[in-house]
């Protein structure tokens, strides 16, 4: 009985490991499959406001396609380091985004989708718990 336990904890560390993998590689698809829509002018996913052409709703869909960007550089830099430790950081400033949207949108008189700080939410918490319980 005392071999099982250290083999079920082996078992529930893996499968939170991989969870936490799968997770991840969800978000980035999310992300990528957001920035694309919203610079195709798609609003299925993220409503960025009905005046398509307005300069500062592009501001945010650029901002989403760096993101992407940002994030496959920086996963690219970890898988190639066997470190993701860096994810971590990532995680921590895609949770301030939502805040500096509603500063930015309160400045620039803008309606920002709710939708937006979900999406956020869920992409800093996917890149942290997938930077904290994979270490190899």
């Amino acid at each position: 009985m005392s071999t099982i336990a250290p083999i079920r904890l082996k078992a529930i560390k893996n499968a939170l490991k991989y969870s936490a993998e799968a997770n991840y590689y969800l978000a980035i698809l999310i992300s990528f499959i957001a920035a694309v829509m919203a610079m195709s002018g798609h609003e299925s996913f993220l409503n960025t406001g009905d005046d398509f052409n307005n300069p500062l709703i592009n501001n945010l869909k650029v901002m989403l396609a760096y993101m992407v960007v940002a994030q496959f550089s920086v996963f690219g830099f970890c898988f190639i380091k066997r470190s993701y430790t860096e994810l971590v950081i990532v995680g921590i400033f895609l949770l301030l985004i939502p805040g500096e949207l509603k500063f930015y949108a309160q400045i620039n008189h803008l309606e920002i989708d709710t939708s937006f700080d979900v999406f956020f939410l869920y992409t800093g918490l996917s890149h942290i718990f997938y930077g904290l319980l994979w270490k190899r």
